[in-house]
């Protein structure tokens, strides 16, 4: 089981049951013959705060395998210093960590000036320096593929359409097959991690 963590842009702000990007990475799984379940935990208007406060309910409950942190867009756009979103998702990391969930984060984006010591470079930073520290995965972007394409986002220009969300999901998807292989043969092989080992 993957959680994805996250925000309108995992919810499916917008969009049909069913066409949120959680669902869409399962369909491609599905279509890859990857018996994989997504399990969509996003809110629309989470901050990394909010998903801090619920993740016994929304992750540790679930006891998935692997979980996908897809949040700080909110952060962001809300003006919250970029050292709170990056201690939220750090602790974030934290509880994964002892509660033996592999965890994979995603990076953000932001629209804007990007020059060193700028905001939008402060809150860029956070992701891969997170991911290094934890030593987990690191997604650059989920909206990268599309947000030059205004025809792939809705009216607000913030929110993938369902295109979109098909067009994010095939990336995304095939990002986190080697994880999802890695952590089957882990179960099938605990002791050397080699099913071939005598």
């Amino acid at each position: 089981m993957v959680v994805f963590l996250g925000d309108s842009l995992t919810a499916g702000y917008g969009l049909d049951p069913g066409d949120a990007l959680a669902e869409q990475v399962e369909a491609v799984w599905r279509a890859r013959g990857i018996d994989a379940v997504a399990v969509n935990a996003g809110v629309s208007g989470d901050t990394t705060a909010n998903g801090l406060a619920r993740f016994d309910w929304s992750v540790t409950a679930a006891k998935p395998d692997l979980l996908v942190i897809a949040l700080g867009a909110n952060d962001f756009l809300m003006g919250v210093p970029p050292d709170v979103t990056r201690a939220n998702l750090s602790a974030i990391l934290e509880k994964a960590g002892p509660a033996g969930i592999r965890a994979v984060i995603v990076g953000l984006s932001p629209r804007g000036d990007t020059a060193p010591g700028s905001r939008e470079a402060d809150f860029a930073a956070i992701y891969p320096d997170l991911a290094a520290k934890f030593g987990v995965p690191y997604y650059p972007s989920l909206l990268a593929p599309i947000e030059s394409d205004p025809s792939m986002l809705q009216g607000d220009g913030l929110h993938p359409t369902r295109d979109g969300v098909l067009k994010i999901a095939r990336p995304l998807a095939g990002f986190l097959e080697p994880e999802i292989s890695g952590l089957r043969q882990a179960k099938a092989c605990p002791v050397t991690g080699d099913c071939a080992a005598p």
